[in-house]
């Protein structure tokens, strides 16, 4: 697939999605351990100018401005552009935020212009070289990259994926160990954590989960998935999603 193609699918998807939000197991707080660990690798972010790469219809581009961040919050697609710009002015933070639609593997601002730039879901839609080139181009040196992605080792989650095409674009392919090392490759350092393999068998009851009682088992079982990791990092590469930093 040639990149003219893959951007238009990847517009078409997620202008659609901005539109028709729905609840589904994302919206029941199943990542927000691997979102919290995610948001205290960026530590301190008084003053700092941030890139919110991917920023979909907005959520972390506001928890960056409410921690002090300047940010520049960009994504391919206008629907998301446009939701993210009208949540913003909701919340009142126009002033610390500014939103633009933009390619991620053709960023349109100068060398070394942020201290950090964040990303949720985003790098598994791009191609890896092209973006991580230009991650490094606008990040200051000393800067630092942090991004959360899915990861592709697990038979069964793959499974899923395969029985559920309508949740995806084409050309969307989760990352694997592998692809960590090589998106670090022009970076100092990298270091990385997985999350969710056991609490994975809570998954399917999720959408049942009226009283919350699903969620505190996926919860506890995510705990535990921290000790299996811990004591047999083999098992890691199996977790669902991957969080990983890397330094200029």
């Amino acid at each position: 697939m040639d990149f003219d193609e893959r951007y238009r699918q990847e517009k078409e998807f997620h202008d659609k999605k901005s539109e028709n939000a729905r609840a589904d197991f994302y919206t029941y707080g199943v990542l927000d351990r691997a979102n919290r660990y995610a948001y205290d690798l960026l530590g301190d972010l008084q003053d700092l100018v941030v890139l919110d790469l991917g920023c979909g219809i907005g959520h972390h581009c506001l928890m960056l401005a409410e921690r002090g961040a300047m940010v520049y919050a960009v994504d391919l697609s206008a629907g998301m552009v446009k939701k993210t710009k009208k949540r913003i002015k909701e919340n009142g933070l126009d002033d610390r935020i500014k939103v633009l639609q933009m390619n991620a593997e053709e960023l349109q601002f100068n060398d070394e212009t942020f201290d950090i730039v964040f990303g949720h879901s985003i790098l598994h839609h791009t191609h890896l070289e092209i973006t991580r080139g230009e991650v490094h181009r606008v990040l200051r040196q000393g800067g630092k990259g942090v991004f959360f992605e899915p990861l592709g080792h697990n038979a069964l989650m793959n499974l899923f994926r395969k029985l559920t095409p309508s949740r995806r674009t084409p050309s969307e392919k989760p990352l694997k160990i592998e692809d960590l090392v090589f998106f670090a490759e022009p970076f100092s350092a990298l270091k990385h954590r997985e999350f969710y393999l056991l609490a994975l068998i809570s998954f399917p009851l999720l959408p049942f989960n009226r009283e919350g009682g699903v969620r505190w088992v996926f919860n506890r079982l995510s705990r535990l998935d921290d000790g299996l990791f811990s004591h047999w990092p083999i098992l890691s590469r199996y977790g669902w999603v991957t969080v990983f930093e890397v330094i200029k």
